[in-house]
């Protein structure tokens, strides 16, 4: 299962909500409380969870042929949900796919 395009994909999707979740409680801002809590919760984890994993991703990126723009603009949108099957030669790099 974890070998499959589709089964990450689909886990970059969920973190795509999750963003959206994000950018949705910055525009129209949660009462204290439970939801605030959830939010935060969230951010923290999304957006500084993501630029932690960039030392992991940044090598895994060079050696699979990306630039380094676009894996650090993945790690930070994706996470481990992108780099870790670029890592297991699930995700190839666009230039191999051409």
């Amino acid at each position: 299962m974890t070998q499959s395009k589709s089964f990450w994909y689909g886990n970059m999707a969920v973190v795509g909500v999750l963003w959206l979740y994000i950018l949705y409680g910055f525009l129209f801002p949660f009462d204290k409380g439970p939801a605030h809590m959830i939010w935060l919760i969230t951010c923290l984890a999304i957006i500084g969870g993501h630029i932690l994993e960039l030392p992991i991703s940044i090598p895994i990126g060079n050696k699979a042929d990306y630039p380094l723009p676009i894996t650090i603009v993945m790690t930070l949108l994706f996470g481990f949900t992108w780099w870790l099957p670029v890592k297991k030669g699930i995700l190839t790099s666009a230039s191999e796919e051409v």
